[in-house]
């Protein structure tokens, strides 16, 4: 392997357990790199679907679902990266989704700017958003609930 190759595979490793994210893909013409890192123990109640962040830009984040252990069951859509949560594409702008919204698969629901990159943050079940957990503007963390859901 070419060593400025290696250098970026070393790079995207460390910014995926930085961010604590699980599979990560660049692909350039000249070549595709994918990279999994197996959960920790306290994700394996977690249920997390593909991440993708392109290094030259984002092909779109996959929001992740988990169900919480308490006695009743609450879903919620997570943050995969840490980043600035914006619920609409510009601040003029209608939010994504509001609060008893049913978005279907695919719908974006936010977008999460990191490292300089716009996120879109999409709902892959379709879902009824039950309530808003953020605040435009506000600094979310990897893994932190955005949304309170309900499957439809």
């Amino acid at each position: 392997m070419p060593d400025d190759i290696k250098s970026k595979v070393k790079a995207l490793y460390e910014v995926m357990k930085d961010e604590s994210i699980c599979d990560i893909e660049v692909s350039s013409k000249d070549y595709n790199i994918k990279i999994k890192r197996k959960k920790h123990k306290s994700q394996n109640i977690q249920q997390t679907a593909n991440t993708s962040i392109s290094a030259v830009e984002s092909d779109s984040a996959v929001s992740s679902i988990s169900k919480s252990t308490t006695t009743t069951l609450s879903e919620t859509i997570k943050s995969p990266v840490t980043g600035v949560f914006y619920a609409s594409a510009s601040p003029g702008s209608p939010a994504f989704v509001k609060d008893g919204d049913t978005v279907e698969i695919g719908t974006t629901v936010c977008i999460i700017e990191a490292m300089k990159v716009m996120n879109e943050i999409k709902a892959f079940l379709k879902v009824k958003i039950v309530r808003s957990l953020v605040k435009n503007g506000v600094v979310v963390q990897a893994e932190q609930d955005l949304f309170d859901i309900e499957r439809v």
